[in-house]
């Protein structure tokens, strides 16, 4: 394996750590608060970064492992995310799905030959997307989503 591919199944990995330091972190009673007028609170970044991960990153990956040139639909982030937050999951249920799914895709890239990392699909609007890219994908969503729920938890 590439050390390139090590690195992102380590930041796939350590990305996982950032978002539950950051959830742990947050003061119960102003994770569904919104820090400011027409921003997500805590629990609406929350919601989304576990519905990309699971729907968008981890489903796409799965696809390329077994189809060839698959075309990617396009996730519907605005219709998803007021149903997912109306089934009043919990913060610790949320959580350990982002954490479990990012330790899921790091297992499954651990035995993908380096070759296969370059495996594609076509997105209609953003173009083609291959294993690597969807892989990198994951630790920086993360990363920014733990930061933005860091920010909406303080009230900043």
């Amino acid at each position: 394996m590439t050390s390139e591919h090590r690195r992102l199944i380590e930041r796939i990995r350590s990305s996982a750590g950032v978002v539950r330091r950051a959830v742990e972190a947050a003061p119960p009673g102003r994770f569904g608060v919104a820090p400011r007028a027409g921003e997500w609170s805590a629990l609406e970044t929350l919601t989304h970064l576990r519905d990309v991960v699971v729907h968008v990153y981890g489903t796409r990956i799965r696809r390329l492992f077994y189809e060839d040139a698959p075309v990617f639909v396009d996730f519907d982030e605005e219709a998803y995310r007021p149903a997912s937050l109306a089934r009043g999951e919990r913060i610790e249920y949320l959580l350990d799905t982002v954490v479990g799914e990012h330790e899921q895709l790091a297992r499954l890239l651990e035995g993908l030959p380096d070759a296969d990392w370059a495996r594609e699909g076509r997105h209609p609007q953003f173009g083609i997307m291959s294993i690597e890219f969807l892989a990198r994908r994951v630790g920086e969503h993360a990363e920014e989503h733990a930061a933005q729920i860091a920010e909406a938890a303080r009230g900043a």
